[in-house]
């Protein structure tokens, strides 16, 4: 014979304790990116770098492709990742880094800490608000 568990060896105080106490499940945090309001900051933060020069559809359809490819390749590198010998063949280290790095200068413009702008040669450029 075992031991008796000690709910059962001290009565009825720890069965009301265990009955009172709520059961709390883990939900998943699952992000959807709103491409629309991220679209509109990013425009915002375009028109806002160039002043009265304004931009052109294409420097604006520019920098919101380029959002939704960071988004894109966050997607991509998180499938490789549960597929480790995949990942090996398709240099996902430096696209980490890579990802890293778009990710933060995505940050810095939604957040209003950078600025983006378009150059002449059709380049994406940051600099601070």
């Amino acid at each position: 014979m075992g031991r008796r568990p000690k709910a059962a060896t001290e009565g009825t105080e720890a069965t009301a304790e265990a009955v009172a106490a709520p059961i709390v499940r883990r939900r998943r945090r699952s992000t959807t990116v709103d491409h629309n309001a991220q679209g509109q900051i990013l425009i915002e933060s375009l028109l806002k770098s160039r002043g009265e020069r304004g931009a052109t559809q294409e420097e604006a359809l520019a920098v919101v492709t380029w959002a939704r490819g960071v988004h894109a390749e966050a997607a991509e590198l998180k499938a490789l990742t549960t597929r480790v010998r995949r990942a090996k063949t398709e240099n996902a280290a430096e696209r980490q880094i890579a990802l890293g790095v778009n990710q933060a200068l995505l940050d810095g413009v939604l957040s209003g800490a950078l600025a983006i702008d378009v150059n002449e040669v059709g380049a994406i450029t940051f600099r601070a608000a």
